[in-house]
């Protein structure tokens, strides 16, 4: 079956180079709307070096991929009904073809009302399906998904802008009346009809089963889970921002805790400064709590650690600190000051090579070499689309992980000991660099007294 893709064709679907480009002239300190603004963002985030390297440790040809989380890893777009818990509607192919990289499968309305805002500049073919797949030949807009004109005032610019960018769709790679039809499509568009295929969910392992039964299925979650940790320049500029503003929301929030605020109330105030930076709150642990329900008021003198997570565009900033409400205990100063000692010195030893096994060595060392033994686990763990980017979502045991350049972990430093005078903690960004490592957020003071 040919299809009609001569302007997308000429454009070609390499997106290696272009989008994936480094964002010249971004600092750690650019505003959200900023990098909006970059073009890069409107494409994949996805490294393809190490998308080809683990796709061929595992065997692989490709990945056809549904949840939100990984069709916006690929190509840059969310569609927001995989944020209502309803059925999955856009389908992102990815494969080792260079030249033919991306294809999406997709709902014609899906398309039309939440991605053509974004992606109708993009390269990558999409594969729509309707019950009207017809409409098109019949000059029936509608028939798509898309709103009718009533013609009683002029349409406005967004919905011309998507009416357009549908039809070019439309009209480029052809609509089909069955999910699995487009699917069909976009896999012999790429060449993967009769290939080896990751999926990140059992309806589309089923809906390939019907669109493509010659391939083979597998479970996509041990290749994303090895491609994430490994960043790509467009994603790397993403982490600096999230890592940045989440630190600036802990810290502006850390700054109002008094004695007799609760503990909701510094969540809350956490969460809306990540919002005022563009961010959304994800968790904030207090004292050692997590859940969004308990509810305690601050003492003074009291000593407490604050555990600060929120995302920008999917990626994740992750910030520890622990906060001093007045004077503390002396026994804590003395578990503050070795903690920020040996986190600095684990810091500083980071570089490719490394594993997570040997982290938690350094940092167990680092405390031995300062004359106490308090138990604070120095946990390693990779951040970026997820807070431990590196773990599978299906049960999968942790990858042994080995640093390189491109990743962005955190070290975890909590004290997991209690009777001590209070609880404490110590969590920074670093990007893993080609000789050691770079912090992604301000370091600032290692405890927050207020």
């Amino acid at each position: 079956m040919s299809h009609r893709i001569s302007r997308r064709e000429a454009l070609g679907v390499g997106l290696a180079g272009g989008l994936l480009a480094p964002i010249a002239g971004i600092s750690a300190a650019a505003s959200a709307r900023q990098i909006d603004q970059h073009p890069g963002l409107a494409g994949p985030r996805i490294n393809f070096v190490q998308f080809e390297k683990v796709l061929d440790q595992l065997g692989l040809d490709g990945l056809v991929l549904s949840s939100g989380v990984n069709v916006q890893y690929v190509t840059g777009v969310r569609p927001v009904i995989t944020r209502m818990g309803l059925p999955p509607s856009a389908f992102a192919v990815v494969c080792r073809n260079e030249k033919r990289r991306l294809a999406v499968a997709c709902a014609a309305f899906t398309y039309y009302y939440t991605m053509a805002d974004v992606q109708a500049s993009s390269p990558i073919p999409i594969f729509m399906y309707s019950q009207s797949a017809t409409a098109l030949k019949q000059d029936d807009l509608s028939g798509l998904g898309m709103f009718e004109d009533r013609g009683e005032a002029p349409v406005e610019a967004l919905e011309a802008k998507r009416i357009s960018a549908t039809r070019r769709a439309a009209e480029e790679a052809g609509v089909f009346d069955t999910p699995a039809k487009s699917l069909t499509a976009a896999l012999d568009w790429l060449g993967l009809k009769n290939s080896r295929l990751g999926v990140d969910d059992p309806a589309t392992a089923r809906l390939i089963a019907e669109a493509a039964p010659e391939a083979t299925v597998v479970g996509a979650d041990d290749a994303l889970r090895r491609i994430r940790p490994v960043k790509s320049d467009v994603e790397i500029e993403l982490m600096r921002q999230s890592a940045a503003a989440n630190a600036e929301a802990a810290l502006e929030a850390a700054q109002t805790i008094r004695a007799g605020g609760g503990y909701r109330d510094l969540r809350a105030t956490f969460f809306a400064a990540a919002a005022r930076r563009g961010h959304r709150g994800v968790f904030m642990v207090v004292d050692r709590v997590s859940d969004d329900m308990y509810e305690s008021d601050f003492r003074e003198g009291q000593s407490l650690l604050i555990d600060c997570v929120s995302e920008y565009q999917g990626y994740h900033g992750d910030y520890g600190r622990t906060v001093f409400v007045g004077e503390p205990r002396a026994s804590m100063r003395r578990v503050t000051t070795v903690l920020g000692q040996a986190w600095d010195q684990v810091r500083e030893a980071l570089r490719p090579g490394l594993s997570f096994d040997d982290i938690r060595g350094l940092g167990n060392d680092a405390l031995r070499g300062l004359g106490v033994s308090y138990r604070v686990p120095f946990s390693p763990h990779s951040v970026g689309l997820y807070h431990s980017d590196h773990v599978g979502q299906t049960g999968l045991a942790p990858l042994p992980m080995v640093l390189e350049p491109g990743m962005v972990i955190s070290v975890d430093c909590p004290l997991l000991e209690s009777g001590v005078g209070g609880s404490a903690h110590l969590e920074d960004l670093v990007l893993i660099t080609s000789d050691g490592a770079e912090l992604l957020n301000d370091p600032g003071n290692q405890v927050i007294i207020v």
